[in-house]
């Protein structure tokens, strides 16, 4: 059996189509289009027009290369750029009808269980862990604790902390400190200490093929990969000591993606730093593989 998903984010729509089989998820087909869906949502309060335009697009070509490919059902979720802002319920009864797609738009309760589901079906989770998901609008912490899964959206999205902080290029050390700033605020208020941490999210998986200096992405190489909170510093080096033509030619960073990555990485700095953490493992099981998940569940 396959099944299909769509996450429709801030920065970008992915699609993941899976053959289910007693072996578990084995992911057939990834797609990512870069569509910047909430550039500027925090100024506006809307979607972005462009990214509304390429968000269609992509949608509809992402439904059907699923159904190309014998995807049996597909689920579309769109996260926090959808969510926020207040166009977002009328863009998702567009894409109905344009794109022939019933958009569930995820509370951020839900957003963290199929984040954190994602990753546990693709990972040996321990009892004791945090998993991060990074997006573009919002940072979700999830833990699992006395037998419930605990979790908090923060406003730490790479796309969000690009748009309210960095004007120059390469960014300002002052700009990095308010971004430094803002993250310990809203991580003040969390005391987990000492136990394994994973990553989620465009900015982690870039950060790991970055350290291999893939000029192919390559998924299965990336899941998995343990990144030490030296590596992460080291990267983020790299990314802030050039501008973004030349950002964007280092092997493991995405052209679309080199303007949002230092901001990105800062905030995986400062995530491990406030936890403890002297490393985290990546993830390529995420909200996609978590919405395959729900799909498996009806079935």
């Amino acid at each position: 059996m396959r099944l299909a998903a769509i996450d429709i984010g801030t920065n970008s729509v992915r699609l993941l189509v899976a053959e289910i089989s007693e072996t578990g998820i084995n992911p057939i087909k990834r797609v990512l289009t870069t569509t910047r869906l909430g550039a500027g949502l925090m100024q506006s309060g809307c979607l972005s027009k462009p990214g509304k335009e390429a968000t269609v697009a992509a949608v509809m070509e992402c439904t059907a290369l699923a159904r190309s490919l014998g995807a049996q059902k597909l689920r579309v979720a769109g996260t926090s750029a959808m969510r926020e802002a207040s166009d977002g319920q009328s863009f998702a009864r567009t894409l109905a009808r344009q794109a022939g797609a019933y958009v569930d738009i995820l509370l951020p309760d839900e957003e963290a269980r199929l984040s954190y589901e994602g990753a546990a079906s693709s990972l040996r989770l321990p009892t004791e862990v945090l998993v991060f998901d990074l997006g573009g609008g919002s940072c979700e912490l999830i833990w699992p604790e006395d037998g419930n899964l605990c979790f908090a959206s923060l406003k730490l999205g790479a796309v969000y902390l690009t748009e309210m902080f960095i004007r120059h290029d390469p960014p300002l050390a002052e700009e990095l400190q308010c971004i430094r700033q803002h993250s310990a605020e809203l991580l003040s208020s969390f005391t987990l200490r000492g136990i394994p941490v994973v990553g989620i999210g465009g900015t982690v998986t870039s950060l790991a093929a970055m350290e291999m200096k893939m000029t192919r992405y390559d998924a299965k190489q990336v899941h998995g990969r343990i990144l030490t909170a030296q590596m992460v510093s080291a990267q983020l080096q790299r990314l802030l000591a050039v501008p973004l033509n030349e950002r964007s030619q280092i092997a493991g960073v995405q052209p679309a993606r080199a303007d949002i990555l230092p901001a990105g990485a800062l905030v995986v700095k400062e995530i491990l730093s406030h936890f403890r953490a002297p490393s985290f493992t990546v993830s390529e099981g995420d909200i996609l593989t978590g919405l395959i998940c729900s799909l498996i569940s009806l079935t």
